[in-house]
């Protein structure tokens, strides 16, 4: 809540609030109050969400092994630096029009409120990402040398849980993202800077700690296999019961062993990944329809 109080009285200070849309090159009074909210309650959400997911973070870490919370509550200061820098110049590059900065040159109070909120937003973007990504880290090193075992795999499921709340961020900031059509004018442009970044974003944080777990189970897969492949080949197709039956054993061994995944998911996890995935599209979905429904009731 600091935040959305900080930013509102910078908005404020510069006139924001009170600025005409056509001066500032915004199609519409509505279209400028969407970015508006976006400025203040995407960093908001994501601030908020920090705490909770590093909580949550530490709980998982604590259930893995006594030493990893020691790791996740130390995020060097490079990673944050770097996740500022990067979202800095992602703001500067490719989020700020160029006509902004001929209207801040010019001392456009309102336009330095939009580009000083744009740039904050994207340096907490930066830097969130960027601490949850050291975050997958420790665990990403932690599962080099964890005990597993293929065949039971419901204790390395800590693994997958961990980046479960920063897929469930990403969502939330593309939903967020749908007050850009408060308006009802669904401007896929207006998507597509930030959807640049969180998919590809959520898909790394998602992927990386439980990559090294991913890669051990895969290569002892891979051992089993080709042990069951060595045996089946040098047993008999003919012989007496016993031999046989032995080999039914073995086909029946490597089918289980074909059937064995190396991602440490079980279905909740996969259900709900699937669910994340519905919602953005359904959000900016009905924010298409809104616009449609609007402009019938309009002209009809």
């Amino acid at each position: 809540m600091s935040y959305l109080a900080l930013s509102g009285g910078l908005f404020a200070a510069t006139g924001l609030f009170d600025a005409q849309a056509q001066q500032l090159q915004f199609s519409s009074q509505g279209q400028l109050a969407g970015l508006i909210l976006l400025m203040m309650l995407l960093p908001t959400w994501m601030i908020g969400c920090m705490f909770v997911t590093q909580r949550h973070s530490m709980a998982i870490a604590r259930r893995l092994s006594p030493e990893l919370p020691q790791g996740i509550s130390k995020v060097p200061g490079s990673y944050v630096w770097a996740g500022l820098g990067a979202g800095l110049f992602y703001a500067l590059a490719f989020n700020v029009p160029t006509s902004q900065y001929d209207q801040v040159l010019a001392g456009s109070a309102p336009m330095i409120g939009i580009f000083v909120g744009q740039v904050l937003l994207w340096l907490g973007v930066g830097a969130l990402i960027a601490i949850r990504l050291y975050v997958g880290g420790v665990f990403y090193r932690y599962g080099q040398r964890v005990e597993i075992t293929i065949f039971e795999q419901s204790r390395l499921q800590p693994f997958a849980r961990i980046s479960m709340l920063d897929v469930a961020i990403a969502v939330g900031c593309m939903v967020i993202a749908t007050v850009q059509s408060i308006d009802a004018q669904f401007r896929i442009g207006n998507y597509l800077s930030g959807l640049l970044v969180a998919v590809p974003a959520a898909t790394a944080l998602l992927v990386r700690p439980m990559w090294t777990v991913h890669s051990r189970l895969k290569m002892r897969k891979n051992e089993l296999s080709d042990e069951i492949r060595r045996k089946i080949e040098n047993a008999s197709e003919q012989g007496s019961d016993a031999e046989i039956a032995a080999l039914e054993f073995l086909l029946k061994r490597r089918d289980r062993i074909t059937a064995l995944h190396t991602w440490p998911l079980d279905f909740a996890i996969w259900r709900r990944l699937f669910f994340y995935g519905l919602i953005p599209p359904l959000a900016w979905l009905g924010a298409a329809v809104v616009e449609v429904l609007v402009q019938s009731v309009l002209t009809g």
